[in-house]
């Protein structure tokens, strides 16, 4: 069973100055001035999401909710939220952020097959199922996480770490 990876917290100044770190996140993230330096989140198509204007943008009281992103290769659900003068980011590791969809047994073998190029039609054969089935299960497979393509839910599930 693979090792749980644990939740990041970075607390910052409102110009997004890194005031605190916990331990996890020390250790993962090393150091640097700012939390867009320092946590250099990326999307599903590799582009960052983190701003220089992204910690004055947030305001008093409000909660920035990005979503899945990538993190150092991992997968996390990032939420940056104003607290008084200052900012809380907080990255749960995919797997373990609240509402994180789970994929069956059977969508992980499918997908896994999806990965390395197979067609529904050769999926399909390997499982010893019917295409339609195959579609059905690719369909599913897009809907919990979230994307429209077959190469997204491939992306997508490497991030979270539900396929390898």
């Amino acid at each position: 069973m693979p090792r749980r990876r644990p939740v990041l917290l970075l607390l910052t100044s409102a110009d997004g100055s890194v005031q605190h770190a916990n331990a996890h996140a020390s250790e993962l993230l090393g150091r640097a001035p700012t939390c867009r330096e320092l946590v250099r989140a990326e999307d599903g198509e590799g582009q960052r999401i983190c701003s220089a204007s992204c910690a004055q943008d947030l305001q008093a009281g409000a909660q920035h909710d990005r979503g899945l992103v990538t993190i150092r290769r991992g997968g996390y659900r990032l939420v940056c939220s104003a607290l008084g003068e200052g900012r809380v980011i907080t990255m749960w590791p995919a797997t373990a952020a609240p509402g994180t969809p789970q994929l069956s047994p059977r969508e992980k073998e499918v997908l896994e097959l999806v990965a390395v190029g197979l067609t529904s039609h050769r999926i399909a054969r390997r499982l010893g199922i019917t295409e339609a089935t195959v579609r059905t299960h690719v369909e599913h497979i897009r809907d919990k996480l979230g994307v429209r393509t077959r190469s997204q839910a491939v992306a997508r599930a490497l991030a979270l770490g539900q396929i390898e």
